[in-house]
């Protein structure tokens, strides 16, 4: 089973966070993803056992800086 877990800035410090629904194949996962991502929303996709990929469907320059600051914050 996978989600789209996506976050977004509504005027806030902190972003808001927001899981969707479970669905049975990745590909649909990644469709709404894509889909949310063509819509301005930081979306991933989430396994049941955690997250699979930042940067899922080719997208992995979308949170690249991110994942870069992070890594160097560690």
């Amino acid at each position: 089973m996978y989600r789209v877990v996506t976050k977004y800035r509504n005027g806030t410090a902190r972003p808001v966070v927001e899981q969707g629904p479970w669905h049975p194949t990745r590909k649909t996962a990644d469709d709404w993803a894509h889909t949310l991502r063509a819509h301005g929303y930081v979306a991933h996709v989430e396994t049941q056992g955690g997250l699979i990929d930042a940067g899922m469907a080719g997208n992995a320059s979308d949170n690249g800086d991110l994942l870069a600051a992070l890594s160097s914050m560690a």
